[in-house]
């Protein structure tokens, strides 16, 4: 390892960088080029501002578009010892998956501790759980917060909910001034992350590590809480469970059947893009109902991480792409643009081009401010929340037992309760010690 990189340069970046950006590494000598695997939205044209600042390095961007897909062909590639990208792009929940894996470089070696104040703190524990080895550098989060339709709260005489007491009064409310013909909220029944962050941001914890083992607890008081709360509202027909990211669920919120809704960060872009002129203007973003009234406590639903792979020839030109890409000011505004990701730096959350009323997602949301209230999100979410290696599997057996749920065959205790006693199975057939 050349340990004149790991010294931190006492210069900032070249022209191309913002006053803000911190002490990057030095760039190695000689020509190099690195592989990157992402899905976000015009990484190719970020990238150039790096290569302008770093004139020896290239970076081809191939974009893989996210998803199943995305993790087989890494996983295949490490798992064949060649194939894989110098640096690629891992959601948070699936991170320790492939840190088991063994195909994770440790970027502590980098100098990459360093960086850790750069970051708002809950996104290092998910990079970096035991405060040593950094598997990763947080690129983006979805910190949880609730969008709602104002003209429609005004119109049914209800305020926005600070509280999940009142979420549940003005449930009932639309639905009884509405006939019944309006939901006030929707259940998203098949993303185990969504749910999670609601009990999340009540501190609940599914994993965590114990030794060399591992304590699973999917049907924590949290959650429980969570689900009663929405089965209730569920069985009374005051919420829907319109699946998301379909033509259902955009044709409701779109014609004002559905009022409020629970979404990470990036989920106002999407209103943006899959509404744009309908019901435009009309939305609006606020705190996230607090289980008990006071400071504001919250989940996170996605976000990612970028990483290197130890089949990369170039480690720390990857670890300096790494850290430049989620805490250079130039990346991170472009990052919003393009892509509507949302920062994972502390500084980020307070860039001016988050803060831009007249582009979306806050023009669509009638000009309103949307980053102040998610930045404050970011700031409440609990630190010590862990994902397991399993978890692609605790994801997928969530829909099952939802599924149940929904059809009657299953309540809600029960439906967590086979959530935990299914996925503990799995994680010991899996190899994990895990109780």
């Amino acid at each position: 390892m050349n340990k004149a990189l790991l010294a931190l340069s006492a210069l900032l970046l070249t022209s191309s960088a913002l006053a803000a950006d911190p002490a990057f590494p030095k760039a190695p000598a000689g020509k190099v080029t690195l592989e990157v695997w992402s899905w976000v939205p015009g990484l190719d044209k970020t990238v150039q501002a790096f290569e302008k600042a770093y004139p020896n390095i290239d970076v081809k961007v191939t974009n893989l578009g996210g998803g199943p897909q995305t993790y087989t062909k890494l996983r295949t590639a490490l798992q064949a010892g060649s194939g894989a990208p110098d640096v690629a792009q891992i959601e948070y929940g699936f991170l320790p998956a492939f840190v088991d894996l063994g195909g994770l470089e440790d970027l502590s070696k980098y100098g990459a501790n360093t960086y850790r104040k750069y970051f708002v703190p809950w996104t290092w524990g998910q990079v970096s759980p035991d405060g040593k080895a950094v598997y990763a550098i947080p690129q983006d989060t979805g910190p949880f917060a609730m969008v709602y339709r104002a003209d429609l709260m005004k119109k049914y005489g209800v305020s926005v909910p600070k509280t999940w007491a009142e979420y549940e009064k003005a449930a009932e409310t639309v639905y009884k001034k509405s006939g019944g013909a309006v939901k006030f909220g929707n259940f998203y029944s098949t993303f185990a992350p969504w749910f999670m962050a609601l009990a999340w941001a009540d501190g609940g914890q599914f994993f965590r590590r114990d030794g060399d083992g591992w304590v699973q607890n999917l049907n924590n008081a949290s959650a429980k809480k969570v689900l009663n709360t929405w089965y209730r509202m569920i069985r009374k027909g005051h919420v829907s469970t319109l699946q998301a990211f379909t033509a259902d669920y955009w044709n409701a919120a779109g014609a004002g059947k559905v009022i409020t809704n629970l979404e990470a960060a990036w989920g106002p872009g999407g209103y943006a893009g899959s509404l744009k002129d309908k019901s435009a203007g009309q939305w609006r973003v606020a705190d996230l109902p607090q289980w008990k009234a006071g400071a504001v406590r919250s989940g996170n639903w996605g976000g990612s991480s970028s990483v290197v792979t130890t089949q990369s020839k170039n480690k720390e030109a990857a670890t300096l792409f790494a850290l430049w890409l989620n805490l250079s000011e130039n990346a991170v505004g472009t990052n919003w643009v393009n892509g509507g990701l949302f920062p994972a730096s502390d500084a980020g959350l307070d860039l001016t081009v988050l803060k831009d009323k007249t582009k979306n997602p806050s023009k669509f949301f009638g000009g309103q401010d949307i980053s102040s209230v998610y930045a404050r999100a970011s700031r409440g979410v609990n630190v010590n929340f862990q994902w397991a290696p399993w978890f692609p599997f605790v994801n997928d057996n969530f829909n099952k037992q939802m599924d149940l749920m929904l059809k009657g065959r299953l309540s809600p205790d029960q439906a967590l309760d086979a959530w935990q006693r299914e996925s503990l199975a799995e994680a010991k057939k899996q190899g994990y010690t895990v109780r």
